[in-house]
């Protein structure tokens, strides 16, 4: 009995050592990760303590343009950074001016979107030799900066040509015919996207491009482009844009020539509220759409990156692409877009 009980209690004893040798190093581990997490805070502070990221988009007061001001901002003062941005109203020589001032101002993150490829470049490689990371968001430059963020233009064009390759093209029974309305000729998502698009729609003999003009995007234009393609093209399938507020001109063209059963009406762009309006009243048929406050938090989510890697700017160039949202005018809901923001 002694002997029994002495044997349990040893065994206890030795149940007991393992359970506190195990308690011991689960102890040790949580001192160590608490170590560590706290390392690794502690140079995720520092790496954006007191640094500053400036905003230079094309235009502000645009939904697009408005969403990621939105979404930089909010995203950088949470994470402790200041934010400035400067709107140079659609004119080039108010950006390079802003542009160079915000070089000699030594700013450490600079967030440019391009109004085309080559009009910038030189500036943004001198910021980057002076010292200041470049981020290009949505609309690159011949420069490869230190990352983008924003869509893969390329994927993007082929996903929409896809798309009206099946409607328009072979065994649709339709007249294959499609017009394209360009933004800007020379901006990078207007020159990449049109490639896209174009190598889609060239893998369907049955399709044909009747028309390709640009709208330098102005939905006036487009407009006006789309009325003239119609007069000449009644049985037109389809017309697509890079630019989804652009396309609404091209939508109400083919509303005014009563063809909106015909016709289907493709664009690209931000999911804001005058889209999804234009997917419900019948302007647009289908809204290829990304989130461009996302964009924005994907912009300080890089700078974060880069100022804990502590890359010198252009060092470890990098791209993080944007996922892409179908809307269709016939399962679109008002939650699908966001409403419009007043910065």
């Amino acid at each position: 009995m002694v002997r029994t009980k002495l044997g349990k209690l040893t065994s206890t004893l030795m149940i007991g050592g393992v359970a506190l040798a195990v308690a011991s190093t689960a102890l040790a581990a949580g001192k160590i990760s608490g170590k560590t997490e706290r390392m690794v805070r502690s140079d995720y502070v520092t790496s954006l303590e007191g640094k500053t990221v400036a905003y230079v988009p094309i235009s502000l007061g645009l939904p697009l343009s408005d969403y990621w001001h939105y979404g930089i901002q909010s995203s950088a003062e949470a994470a402790g950074m200041t934010f400035v941005v400067k709107d140079p109203a659609w004119k080039v020589d108010a950006m390079t001016q802003a542009i160079s001032a915000l070089i000699s101002e030594n700013v450490d993150y600079l967030v440019v979107q391009n109004p085309d490829v080559q009009v910038l470049a030189k500036l943004l490689k001198k910021a980057e030799e002076n010292g200041t990371h470049v981020i290009q968001l949505n609309m690159a430059s011949n420069y490869r900066s230190s990352a983008f963020v924003g869509v893969d233009w390329v994927s993007h064009g082929e996903e929409i040509g896809e798309d009206i390759v099946k409607e328009c093209g072979t065994g649709s029974g339709k007249s294959g015919k499609v017009a394209i309305v360009q933004g800007e000729l020379t901006a990078a998502a207007n020159v990449w996207f049109n490639a896209g698009l174009k190598k889609a729609l060239g893998e369907d003999s049955a399709i044909t491009i009747v028309n390709d003009q640009a709208a330098q995007w102005d939905a006036t234009k487009a407009h006006d482009i789309t009325a003239a393609v119609l007069q000449q093209n009644p049985d037109l399938c389809a017309t697509a844009g890079v630019w989804g507020i652009m396309m609404l001109g091209s939508g109400q063209a083919v509303k005014e020539a009563g063809l909106s059963d015909q016709v289907l009406v493709y664009g690209s762009g931000s999911n804001s509220r005058p889209i999804c309006d234009a997917l419900e009243s019948g302007i647009m048929d289908k809204h290829f759409s990304y989130d461009s406050i996302l964009q924005g938090r994907d912009v300080v989510n890089a700078i974060q990156v880069i100022a804990q890697t502590g890359a010198a700017p252009g060092e470890k160039p990098f791209a993080l692409y944007s996922p892409i949202m179908v809307h269709d005018a016939k399962t679109i809901k008002a939650t699908d877009c966001y409403d419009l923001i007043v910065n």
